[in-house]
């Protein structure tokens, strides 16, 4: 969704606001957000080991490298440049986030913080589309808040409206359409 330049997911939009208006990094702000994003998760009954929390943030650090990496290298072969190839990334490329999203939340080895207040918010309302798209109009808020402060969008257009109305059902429909179950354990004879 970066690469089609119409608007960043809400999580990648409130880290460009945070950035635009403090001395934060985008990366910066992105750990600072994924702190309060955990903070969150914990004051909605999560529970978490501090191994998870470590082993979340590595996670944070391997994804945002492997965005940095992903996004140089697809600069060097090809940017879309017109309306209509953009939307056409982005068309491809927010259900592919949403089946990624599916299969990660279903597996829930070891989450994002972000993830992890999706997930806490998904029991809480006992539905996949209410609560990833109140998880993912927490940072929306954010970027609209610090985009009014600065008087220009910063990180939001149609792509992220988009991505914020479709993302949660999109996973629900996925992990319908694709289910991981809990395989029992392997039973050993004596």
């Amino acid at each position: 969704m970066v690469t089609a330049s119409i608007g960043s997911a809400p999580w990648t939009s409130a880290s460009e606001a945070v950035a635009a208006i403090s001395p934060l990094t985008v990366g910066l702000a992105i750990i600072v957000l994924h702190v309060l994003a955990l903070i969150a998760a914990l004051s909605l009954g999560s529970r978490f080991s501090w191994w998870t929390i470590v082993l979340s943030f590595a996670l944070v650090v391997l994804f945002g490298a492997a965005i940095d990496f992903f996004l140089s290298i697809h600069q060097l072969i090809y940017t879309p440049q017109g309306l209509w190839m953009r939307a056409l990334y982005m068309l491809i490329g927010m259900p592919l986030i949403s089946l990624g999203l599916a299969l990660y939340l279903q597996i829930g080895f070891v989450l994002m913080p972000p993830d992890y207040l999706m997930k806490s918010l998904i029991t809480r309302f006992k539905s996949t589309s209410i609560g990833a798209t109140i998880s993912l109009g927490i940072p929306f808020l954010i970027a609209s808040l610090f985009s009014l402060i600065e008087r220009q969008l910063i990180g939001i257009g149609v792509g992220t409206f988009i991505f914020l109305l479709l993302n949660g059902p999109l996973i629900e429909w996925f992990q319908r359409l694709f289910p991981i179950t809990a395989r029992p354990p392997k039973r050993t004879s004596s």
